[in-house]
């Protein structure tokens, strides 16, 4: 059963003194995920208070690396630690070339039970207790995938670093809880246009298509204040969470 998410990395591109870059954690009852491992993920997960034993998954949705430049580091400290337990990272095609080549020079996956699962070939697939895990690919720079989390009565889908995309709606139809990203404010759609992003307003539209529940908007531009970030409000809820778990 789906429980809880919690924002550790809002920032898009480059963190800043208050905002990491992305990294976003979900609890099961019988387990954790996590979605993307920007740079400084590790601090940030470790004073959140999550343990190793519970982490069974992490998905990565693309390569660019503010989303993966803390991920090798987070295996070499798991390694550290002698945590045995099986880890499955799932991602996209050229995910585990680049983790198995960094290996080769560092040593990182000795004692390690890691798993892997190329995101191209699963567009569904079933996790562990009832979980199911939904992929599509979004329009970004390199190959993108966002993804939707099931477990029979609730839905979480997260979405990072697209344009404006049919299978987003698809993705996210009728899901209780919309991560979207929003990297631009909405006088800077051009740019948005053709960096592959969206501005708050596009994500807004998009979740009124797919008829969410609640959108959680992420992956703001480090230009962007926590203040500018605030005062955007969908059906009357703030779209901005920093840090505080909340309820799926």
């Amino acid at each position: 059963m789906l429980k809880t998410f919690q924002i550790l990395g809002c920032s898009a591109g480059i963190p800043t003194q208050d905002r990491g870059v992305t990294c976003v954690m979900i609890t099961t009852q019988d387990y954790n995920m996590m979605i993307d491992c920007g740079e400084g993920s590790y601090l940030r997960w470790q004073k959140a208070g999550y343990k190793w034993k519970n982490l069974k998954y992490i998905i990565i949705t693309h390569m660019h690396p503010d989303h993966t430049g803390g991920l090798l580091p987070f295996l070499f400290y798991r390694k550290l630690y002698n945590i045995g337990s099986p880890l499955t990272i799932i991602g996209p095609p050229n995910l585990e070339a680049y983790l198995t080549d960094s290996f080769q020079y560092t040593g990182i996956s000795h004692n390690q039970d890691l798993r892997y699962i190329n995101i191209a070939g699963h567009s569904a697939m079933e996790l562990d207790k009832g979980i199911s895990l939904h992929s599509l690919e979004m329009e970004h720079k390199v190959p993108c995938w966002g993804f939707a989390l099931e477990d029979g009565s609730r839905k979480l889908v997260f979405v990072t670093d697209t344009r404006s995309h049919a299978n987003i709606v698809k993705l996210a139809q009728k899901a209780d809880v919309l991560i979207h990203e929003a990297t631009f404010q909405h006088h800077h759609r051009e740019k948005a246009m053709e960096h592959f992003h969206v501005t708050e307003m596009q994500a807004m539209e998009i979740a009124d298509a797919a008829q969410v529940k609640r959108l959680i908007l992420t992956h703001f531009s480090p230009r962007l204040t926590d203040d500018d970030v605030k005062e955007w409000i969908w059906r009357g809820q703030p779209c901005a969470v920093f840090d505080e778990r909340q309820e799926i």
